[in-house]
């Protein structure tokens, strides 16, 4: 059986090297993108099983690249993660009506991380 695919979105190198080896470390294959524009260009050719991404980046923030990687062919029901350190409720809300899977905030422990994402993909199936 092949490893799920994570597209990691974060513009904090030192973060994102972080999450990718926590993440691997689970069985998880990772790609990763430092803004919302890699990771557009990277959904061209990659079609991941889950996604996850920080909120707070340039030049395109979560929000966006969120709405952006809806439209795109193919990536309607990919479960979406937004793990971020914006604790607000307005945030929280924004996110659910927007159709965001899942809303986690930092710090958090990779293996309730793990636990999220295996039980988001055990109900795909």
């Amino acid at each position: 059986m092949n490893p799920t695919t994570i597209l990691l979105v974060d513009d904090e190198p030192e973060l994102r090297n972080a999450l990718e080896s926590g993440l691997k470390d689970r069985g998880f294959n990772i790609i990763s993108a430092g803004d919302g524009l890699e990771a557009l260009d990277i959904l061209k050719t990659l079609k991941p099983n889950l996604i996850i991404t920080d909120l707070k980046m340039l030049p395109m923030n979560g929000f966006d690249f969120y709405q952006n990687a809806r439209k795109m062919k193919g990536l309607e029901n990919i479960p979406f993660f937004f793990l971020t350190g914006i604790d607000d409720q307005l945030s929280k809300k924004y996110s659910k009506d927007l159709g965001v899977d899942t809303y986690i905030t930092k710090p958090f422990d990779f293996d309730e991380l793990g636990l999220i994402i295996n039980s988001k993909l055990c109900e795909l199936k």
